[in-house]
């Protein structure tokens, strides 16, 4: 069923020197905007030369002249005037923003991956240059940039000299699109401005009063975007962003939080959605991230199973993709191998759990044999083992000795869900291989017509899940969402353990390490 309109409706959020909020909502479509709490009575300004951000950026002691900015703060693209005086007459001068680069900690070893938690690094970036007049004036128009919500000073740079600093606000502003739509419409989040941890980091998103997940930006400098997909009977639907609480869940009265001044009034910011009719149940899909998102490692990064050394002396290898599911075929090549001399090929993985007391250990699975030709040369074809998804080494062993060490990673995929046509009530299953056995991709975290219904883990099935659920609601098509999520840490504050992460392909500690985590789309029919 085709969509009839497109509508966005908008929240905005504006923080005045880090303690006092300003939020707006501007309703499309002819509903109703939510009313903004009262204004503050004397707001400090953004430029103030005491603005937090830039303590930890201070480069010189050298007194600084106060730059004005008009306005003091707006959303990311708002245009901006900076203005000083008193600055030497008729040179050019650089502005600089001071900002984060925000990143995961992460412990990578050949047993597991530990994640430490979140790290934000202060950094400078130019935004633009200008010259002073004959006076010493200077007048420039900027662009707020893409970047975290807060304070963020500004310096004028001459040969190399901070001599000036003003500031400017970066407000949080969030949109839900479209406002109609179908049963499996993506109901597109799109959230810029997030800050820092503890609380501007991370929203919690509620569908009909149902947690369904939660929005960070740790890496995105403050953008989060995502998608739910629309579900339920025909008529309006509520979705909800809200303080992302303790492990990320919804916290729900925020106005009476320690943070208030950071969302409405009442608590969350509102949208509706309405329902327009339900065309059955979407085929199932597998989203992953953009290949451009996921880091590609050097041969000898970490990575678990990895070893310090990765080939012998004068041995070369190599295998014909680096990525695949269980199962896929690969071809291994070699050069450097004492010929007519049997290889080993051997699978490198691990095996238990990480909630007994027998906890895992790394063991190696046979994969065949090769005898190389007679100039040292070697292709052998192997098959990725039925088993744990993420990083694996493949090892081939000559005379007793590892020659050398080649990485795979193995993608999570979908078997499939069984029936997919279910009266309400009965059983249906939801079956998955590849999951890995680390922190950041041992469990999945799974909703229901978007309301969150748990985590679900594949270590000590040795990469298996299988969901056996149970059809609820009215005749209709019904949603099953499947998202990656982190299951433990030693991260403090509001991240979402165990819960979904629902912009997990742009934003998830793996990334950066090579890991390709998907999100799982799937449905189902409740016949009669």
């Amino acid at each position: 069923m085709s969509i009839s309109r497109v509508c966005v409706r908008s929240v905005s959020l504006g923080l005045v020197s880090l303690a006092i909020a300003l939020v707006t909502l501007a309703a499309a479509c002819g509903g109703e905007g939510q009313q903004p709490p009262p204004a503050p009575t004397q707001p400090q300004s953004a430029a103030t030369p005491t603005s937090q951000p830039a303590q930890a950026n201070e480069p010189t002691k050298v007194p600084l002249k106060l730059l004005k900015t008009q306005p003091e703060g707006g959303f990311v693209g708002t245009s901006f005037t900076i203005t000083g005086e008193g600055l030497p007459a008729n040179k050019t001068a650089e502005l600089v923003w001071t900002t984060w680069n925000g990143s995961f900690d992460t412990n990578v070893m050949a047993e597991t991956i530990e994640f430490g938690g979140l790290r934000y690094d202060d950094a400078r970036l130019p935004i633009g240059k200008a010259t002073t007049d004959a006076q010493g004036g200077l007048k420039v128009d900027l662009t707020a940039p893409t970047d975290y919500g807060g304070a963020h000073s500004i310096y004028v740079v001459m040969d190399g000299q901070d001599i000036a600093k003003g500031g400017f606000q970066v407000r949080r502003s969030i949109s839900v699109s479209p406002a109609e739509g179908p049963v499996g419409t993506p109901i597109t989040i799109t959230v810029t401005g997030l800050g820092r941890p503890p609380v501007e980091h991370a929203l919690a998103v509620r569908y009909d009063n149902q947690y369904t997940g939660s929005l960070a930006g740790v890496t995105t400098r403050g953008v989060a975007k995502a998608y739910i997909r629309a579900v339920g009977s025909l008529g309006l639907h509520t979705v909800e962003l809200s303080g992302a609480g303790n492990h990320g869940a919804g916290y729900l009265n925020n106005q009476q939080s320690p943070y208030a001044a950071f969302f409405p009034k009442d608590g969350a910011f509102r949208f509706t959605f309405k329902v327009t009719g339900d065309g059955g149940a979407p085929p199932s899909k597998v989203e992953l991230p953009d290949a451009r998102l996921v880091a590609q490692l050097a041969d000898d990064a970490p990575r678990t199973t990895a070893a310090k050394t990765t080939s012998r002396v004068g041995v070369s290898a190599s295998l014909e993709s680096l990525r695949g599911p269980i199962l896929s075929p690969l071809t291994v090549t070699a050069r450097g191998l004492r010929p007519g001399a049997e290889v080993g090929m051997v699978w490198l993985t691990a095996k238990g759990n990480r909630v007994t007391a027998a906890g895992w250990e790394l063991i190696e699975t046979p994969l065949g044999t090769a005898i190389p030709n007679g100039d040292g040369t070697l292709r052998a074809d192997i098959k990725v083992p039925d088993g744990l998804g993420g990083w694996h080494t493949v090892a081939l062993v000559q005379d007793g000795t590892r020659m050398a060490e080649l990485p795979f990673y193995v993608q999570p995929s979908l078997v499939g869900v069984t029936p997919t046509r279910v009266k309400a009530g009965e059983k249906f299953s939801v079956q998955l291989k590849g999951i890995g056995w680390t922190e950041l991709d041992n469990t999945v975290a799974v909703t229901y017509d978007n309301a969150y219904m748990g985590y679900a883990c594949g270590f000590n099935s040795n990469g298996d899940i299988t969901l056996q659920l149970t059809a609820v609601g009215a005749p209709g098509t019904h949603l099953i969402d499947i998202y990656p999520t982190t299951f433990q840490g030693k991260a403090t504050g509001r991240w979402p353990f165990q819960m979904p992460q629902l912009n997990a392909l742009e934003d998830h500690p793996g990334l950066g390490l090579g890991y390709s985590l998907p999100v799982f789309r799937l449905a189902i029919e409740v016949v009669e």
